[in-house]
């Protein structure tokens, strides 16, 4: 009889400890790249979670090397465990097989060049890791795989600094930002103006921000936490900048883009 009462699950028992991990991922969630510390009264007022809760949580996190104490300062970092699961993660997940599908229905919409851009969180920077070089006769453009570019410069890296919550985008706008061209964006004013054009039609535009003669147009997908992933992006000479507005592809790149999200969120 004691055997049997032992085996089965208490209900209430098991919607605890679904509560106590969700607090959990609560407080590990709170550790981001523009809030990268936090004391365990911070986590108290921002989580609304009891203090002893927090106290139990932050120790066993602590313990297990997900949360590493910053010595004498009363403030937690994220520790090598969680380190080494994001480092895991990101080596079991094939951001590139994931998309291909995505790169080529927005490959078939025109014949001009296709780029993936995953997002380094840590470099804050776009890394181009995929594309399908254009078809169209005369002049082409493309990018080399493992190129990176800031945030700031040109529509596949600005499109993933829109999607950045604000707080991260103020911490990275206040940074000395570099110019590759006379054209790249590097007013912070003009910058925040162009992400309120962003947040309205879902794209970026870039025109001659890395290369003179080139544009591009983006679209930024995000994972289930709603942080960006990456980008796809149009990547095409200047001239034929009329026959990228003119079929309305960023909307239908956005789309994709949208299609992407869903999926990893699923």
């Amino acid at each position: 009889m004691n055997v049997k009462q032992q085996s089965k699950k208490d209900p209430s028992s098991a919607q605890a400890g679904v509560g106590l991990l969700h607090k959990a991922f609560e407080i590990l969630n709170l550790f981001q790249i523009a809030h990268a510390d936090w004391s365990q009264g911070e986590i108290i007022e921002q989580t609304g979670v009891s203090r002893s809760t927090v106290s139990r949580l932050v120790r066993y996190l602590v313990e297990t090397g997900y949360l590493a104490e910053i010595p004498k300062t009363g403030r937690y970092t994220l520790g090598m465990a969680a380190i080494n699961l994001g480092q895991r993660a990101e080596a079991a997940f094939d951001l590139k097989s994931f998309c291909q599908p995505a790169l080529e229905e927005l490959s078939a919409l025109t014949d001009e060049t296709i780029l993936l851009t995953a997002f380094d969180r840590h470099a804050q920077t776009a890394v181009c890791i995929d594309q399908i070089e254009g078809e169209r006769g005369g002049l082409r453009v493309f990018e080399k795989i493992g190129a990176s570019f800031p945030l700031h410069a040109g529509a596949a890296p600005r499109v993933i600094l829109a999607a950045l919550p604000r707080k991260e985008q103020d911490v990275y706008l206040a940074k000395e930002l570099v110019a590759y061209t006379a054209y790249t964006f590097i007013s912070p004013d003009k910058i925040r103006d162009d992400i309120k054009q962003i947040e309205r039609e879902g794209f970026c535009t870039s025109i001659e921000e890395t290369y003179l003669g080139a544009a591009g147009m983006a679209a930024c997908f995000t994972g289930p936490d709603n942080y960006p992933v990456g980008s796809i992006a149009i990547a095409f000479p200047l001239h034929n900048m009329d026959d990228i507005k003119k079929n309305n592809i960023g909307i239908k790149m956005t789309k994709i883009a949208e299609g992407l999200s869903k999926k990893l969120k699923a």
